[in-house]
């Protein structure tokens, strides 16, 4: 018996569906632990890291994707640069 298959709002594959909804979880945080450090919390050197970390790790998975796809992406992946880069300047870190 052959088990149906949802359709997909992301592509074909539930594969595909699962690495975007990964970047999208990698951007969430992402900001959420710029907007932390910005926050003048003590450990904003180690927020920032972190945010930077999983910048690098959403951009490693907008990489595997189509170049279409990819430029859906980078608005976002531009601007969470940006809030690190301000979030350390804030911090004075």
């Amino acid at each position: 018996m052959e088990i149906p298959r949802m359709p997909c709002r992301y592509g074909s594959s539930p594969q595909h569906r699962i690495r975007v909804e990964l970047i999208e979880a990698d951007l969430e945080i992402g900001f959420t632990l710029t907007d932390l450090a910005a926050s003048r919390s003590p450990d904003s050197s180690r927020l920032l890291a972190e945010a930077g970390h999983v910048l690098l790790d959403a951009l490693a998975r907008v990489n595997r994707l189509e170049p279409a796809e990819q430029k859906i992406f980078e608005p976002l992946i531009k601007e969470l640069r940006r809030a690190i880069d301000l979030a350390g300047l804030q911090s004075g870190g």
